[in-house]
């Protein structure tokens, strides 16, 4: 092996600078390179932070819509509820006295009856306490039955007042004559008993 000479020494040594040099700036261009990814992705890390702050906060307003229209949808689920038990109950009520009306009418014609009887002879009015007999009959068969009133005390849902009198050992409020008969159908008044009340 030859000696170098002292220019090769320089130019050797030169070489190798350069090549260290190259190497460091290869070693800052990658290192720049680094840092330069490692911004950005500190800037995406950033930016899906905040992603998922915003969905977050969504899905709270979400959650508490859901929660809103969940009581919304229970509230009507129960009003439904109520409305068709009440509408069950109305139509069952309706049906029950559908011939309210129709019992109504006829009372007056069973009146007029009871008054022809009163005020007939004995032998006229068999037949007609036959037909009274039958009429009373067909209006139990139907829950339709006369309110007691006389010598009863005075009830405000049973009895209307069309007097009030006094009467010597009679306690105040009870009924002393009716001028008209009450009935009950079943559990309303179809017609209230006009009476005497005491005082």
């Amino acid at each position: 092996m030859s000696k170098e000479t002292p220019k090769e020494k320089e130019n050797s040594k030169i070489t190798k600078q350069k090549k260290t040099a190259r190497k460091n700036s290869n070693k800052n261009k990658t290192e720049k390179k680094i840092d330069k990814n490692i911004k950005k992705l500190s800037e995406k890390i950033r930016d899906y932070e905040q992603d998922v702050f915003q969905l977050q906060e969504k899905l709270i307003q979400k959650e508490a819509e859901i929660a809103e229209a969940k009581d919304r949808y229970l509230r009507l689920v129960a009003e439904f509820d109520n409305f068709s038990k009440r509408s069950e109950k109305e139509t069952k009520e309706i049906i029950e006295y559908a011939g309210e009306k129709v019992l109504k009418e006829i009372l007056p014609i069973f009146d007029d009856l009871e008054r022809a009887i009163s005020n007939s002879d004995d032998k006229k009015c068999d037949g007609m306490k036959l037909i009274h007999k039958k009429f009373l009959k067909v209006l139990k068969d139907f829950h339709v039955e006369p309110i007691i009133s006389v010598g009863e005390e005075f009830n405000p849902d049973f009895h209307h007042a069309v007097m009030a009198r006094e009467e010597e050992g009679i306690e105040p409020d009870m009924v002393l004559e009716e001028y008209e008969k009450g009935y009950k159908y079943k559990k309303h008044i179809l017609r209230y008993a006009k009476v005497v009340v005491s005082r």
